[in-house]
């Protein structure tokens, strides 16, 4: 499976395919030599699963790296850079009301070995970013994408993210964008599926909560535990803000 530790021959390339990007290993004894090609979010296809024998094209860059061990791990996780969602569809939530949709997160590979030692790590599918804030003196920068509410769950190089929004307030909701910061997000797969801790964001009068709701489904397998810097922790220091595009997407 694309999602577990892979034992590879020696002096074979194998090649990962991740909907149009791909990722590249070859093993000789302890030097590990690897390559990414990365293409535009926009442009994915289809074309996912692997490891399959087949050499990378010369015109990607290689890359060295020296470690003992004979298992290695496409490692997905997802950015510590927040991800800016635009919602296509128009959305309304009255008062005492809540909606939920599925986002399709682009993550970060890193081929990792047994012993935690990281080869090489990038982000195979390119996303402009974009500043959002209060200002443009005061932002922050993030992954700009769009998200669907009706988002098809099937085996990608993608990590779906369950969100649902509560509003408590006595006025209606319309958000356009929403902050997710996905660092403390576990990541599981099942059934060749990757999925991550769902994320729900309460409005009140005062101001929006946070909560993160961690799958204890046994038949979700971890693959990726998120950074938990202490009780309370939460996903979006400011969970929805006035957005401002620096970036066309």
């Amino acid at each position: 499976m694309i999602w577990d530790f892979f034992t590879p021959e020696n002096r074979v390339w194998y090649c990962w395919r991740l909907n149009g990007a791909a990722a590249y290993l070859r093993k000789d004894n302890e030097l590990w030599q690897t390559a990414f090609k990365t293409i535009p979010f926009y442009e994915r296809l289809g074309g996912f699963g692997g490891p399959e024998v087949e050499e990378p094209p010369l015109s990607l860059t290689l890359s060295c790296s020296s470690g003992s061990g004979n298992e290695v791990f496409l490692h997905p996780y997802l950015s510590s850079l927040p991800y800016i969602l635009r919602v296509q569809e128009k959305l309304r939530i009255a008062p005492g009301q809540q909606i939920s949709f599925t986002a399709a997160l682009p993550p970060v590979l890193k081929f990792e070995l047994t012993s935690a030692l990281v080869l090489e790590e990038t982000m195979p599918f390119i996303l402009p970013r974009t500043l959002f804030g209060p200002d443009t003196m005061n932002g922050e920068f993030g992954h700009a994408l769009a998200a669907s509410l009706g988002q098809e769950l099937k085996p990608a190089a993608l990590i779906y993210c369950n969100i649902r929004i509560i509003n408590n307030t006595k006025m209606a909701l319309e958000p356009g964008h929403i902050a997710v910061y996905a660092e403390p997000l576990n990541v599981y797969v099942n059934q060749g599926i990757l999925i991550s801790d769902a994320v729900e964001l309460v409005f009140s009068e005062a101001d929006c909560r946070t909560n993160i709701i961690e799958i204890k489904d046994e038949a979700y397998r971890l693959v990726s535990k998120g950074l938990k810097c202490g009780v309370g922790e939460t996903i979006a220091r400011r969970s929805m803000d006035i957005i401002k595009d620096i970036t066309r997407f």
